[in-house]
């Protein structure tokens, strides 16, 4: 892991121990790439702490949970499910094939960001926008609205 000094905090997303000195400015060690294991002091086996292409890969995937359920959530889809084993055709039918291969397809494209993001470099996991909307995620289909919390 890197040092780095800044006349400004860096920020704890990418940083571990930080810390302010003397003359004001702050010094800080590049967050691990990869998971680490910590020694637990009352278990026989380490512990893994995630490093920052985990950390990025687990906020990939909340981006995708966040997707499906704001179109499907569990009830919706454990309905389509449902839907799908008593019937095989019809527009119900359709309309759960339809969604439950969006949800698919949405699940693929988490998997490929996160596949891709554990290849980055510190640099680039630094600049790494994460994808955000319709386009880049799938499209929903259309007989899917978004779902209205209550």
């Amino acid at each position: 892991m890197a040092s780095i000094t800044s006349p400004t905090r860096p920020d704890p997303t990418y940083y571990v121990n930080i810390m302010q000195q003397p003359d004001g400015t702050w010094t800080a060690d590049e967050m691990a790439l990869d998971d680490i294991k910590v020694q637990r002091i009352s278990a026989m086996q380490p512990l893994p702490a995630p490093g920052l292409r985990t950390l990025t890969g687990y906020a990939v995937a909340a981006q995708a949970q966040q997707l499906i359920f704001q179109y499907a959530p569990p009830d919706l889809q454990r309905n389509f499910l449902n839907t799908l084993a008593t019937t095989t055709t019809g527009t119900a039918h359709d309309n759960a094939k339809a969604a439950m291969d969006w949800i698919a397809a949405v699940n693929t494209y988490r998997d490929n960001e996160i596949a891709n993001v554990k290849t980055y470099n510190f640099a680039q996991l630094k600049a790494y926008v994460m994808p955000v909307g319709v386009p880049p995620w799938p499209a929903p289909p259309a007989s899917l609205p978004p779902v209205v919390p209550h």
